[in-house]
């Protein structure tokens, strides 16, 4: 498989994609805050099979360019609306996780028939806005900031990295973060610290990375067959049954399936059942 890369002007930025070279329909690859569009290069191949695929470094995030008008959420979802309305040709479909997952609802709710449909894994919603500082994210967060941008090799940001500690205020437990993956994924989250714009931080830690998303206002408007992929929170998935049964009661074509025992990056961790999941919904909308 190959890869055709450019850089496409959204704004007064330019964001760096990465896309396989098909006439199946466009498949939008939408990665979550802090990553790069290679985390999902676990479930890549298998998608290819039918579909185009078109994958993002959102602002400020891996090659992409840093911007100087804010990291928020509705502002990730305007610069994918104009990179599809630019770089797009007919019906697209949407699959974004965490932040990406927020985005491609976003998209949907404001493109309409553009957009076929959506995958939505694991969304934080609520839990990453200002309901932040109940959970451990708001801790994580602060200490994973203090690499963004980093000059070090990618090695010494992985060891610091893992000795790095964060606060779990429900369970008032301290964790290290290199208790919570492996030294392959500490090295890959530092290739991707080492990239990152430090204002992305900003406005999570600040409590007001919603501002401009109305999660009612979204999935109300949703239009289009949708997926929500639930993780599990015991696991350390980020999406509550509260927020999940609130977006799901907003509209009648959204689709929940759970994934018990699953931490947040499902696509690496559960990646066959996954798959196994996304792609006979995909092929429902073909």
């Amino acid at each position: 498989m190959e890869f055709v890369y450019s850089k496409v002007p959204v704004g007064a930025i330019s964001l760096n994609i990465a896309e396989t070279t098909s006439s199946e329909p466009t498949l939008v690859m939408l990665h979550g805050v802090t990553r790069k569009w290679q985390t999902f290069l676990p479930i890549v191949a298998p998608l290819a099979l039918r579909h185009r695929l078109l994958m993002v470094d959102f602002r400020g995030h891996g090659l992409s360019d840093r911007a100087t008008d804010g990291y928020l959420v509705a502002n990730y979802i305007d610069d994918v609306c104009e990179l599809i309305c630019k770089h797009v040709d007919g019906p697209v479909f949407l699959y974004g996780h965490s932040l990406g997952a927020m985005t491609a609802a976003g998209v949907a709710a404001k493109l309409h028939d553009t957009v076929a449909a959506i995958v939505m894994e694991d969304p934080p919603l609520h839990a990453m806005g200002q309901r932040i500082s109940d959970t451990s994210m708001l801790n994580y967060f602060t200490a994973v900031s203090a690499f963004a941008g980093s000059t070090d090799s990618v090695a010494s940001i992985a060891k610091d990295l893992g000795d790095a500690q964060f606060l779990d205020p429900v369970k008032s437990l301290r964790h290290r973060i290199g208790a919570t993956r492996d030294g392959a994924q500490l090295r890959f989250a530092a290739s991707c610290l080492q990239k990152l714009d430090p204002n992305v931080f900003g406005p999570m830690l600040n409590g007001n990375w919603l501002e401009g998303f109305d999660v009612d206002k979204v999935f109300s408007n949703l239009k289009c067959p949708a997926l929500l992929l639930q993780a599990d929170v015991a696991a350390g998935g980020m999406l509550t049954n509260d927020d999940a049964d609130h977006v799901l009661a907003l509209n009648a074509d959204l689709v929940r399936v759970r994934f018990e025992g699953v931490a947040h990056g499902m696509h690496w961790t559960a990646t066959p059942r996954l798959l196994n999941t996304v792609l006979p919904f995909l092929e429902s909308v073909r």
